[in-house]
């Protein structure tokens, strides 16, 4: 029987870390995982927070062997054959032992909450929208006195 669920990463281990109120302001700011953080201090690669940089082959082929396993009508075996050899060959290009693959880092604007492939359009977007928002301030601001001056003149 094929190997279910998430790859093991490593050894889990529990540790008791105590570090100053600015270091732990430093982990929080990064938005990783206190393991995210203390991996990428390493240099270490891994597999988290949606980046799979570091995907072994072996990963891949229980994969596909659970895949199999967990299907009722498979195709016929040159179709599967034709499958398999494609998924390696771009995902392991010249038999390399690790997946190759782009990731895309996504900015999130902390104004709109919306999504940017780098911070340039991010940036790009903000603009008009921080300007428009402050328009609308600006009436509502001037609406507001307006209806206060009325209701002291009455």
């Amino acid at each position: 029987m094929a190997k279910r669920g998430r790859p093991a990463l490593g050894i889990t281990k529990k540790v008791s870390l105590t570090l100053t109120a600015e270091e732990w302001a430093e982990i929080e700011a990064s938005g990783q995982t206190v393991a995210a953080f203390l991996k990428s201090l390493m240099g270490i690669k891994h597999v988290a927070q949606g980046s799979q940089t570091d995907y072994p082959r072996r990963y891949v082929e229980e994969r596909w062997d659970i895949y199999l396993d967990n299907t009722k009508e498979l195709p016929d075996d040159d179709v599967l054959s034709a499958a398999k050899e494609s998924l390696f060959n771009i995902l392991f290009p010249r038999d390399s032992e690790t997946a190759v693959v782009r990731t895309h880092t996504q900015f999130e604007c902390p104004f709109t909450g919306k999504r940017y492939g780098s911070m340039d359009k991010l940036v790009r977007a903000a603009i008009p929208h921080l300007i428009e928002s402050a328009k609308r301030d600006k009436e509502r601001k001037a609406e507001m006195a307006a209806m206060r001056e009325r209701n002291l003149a009455k």
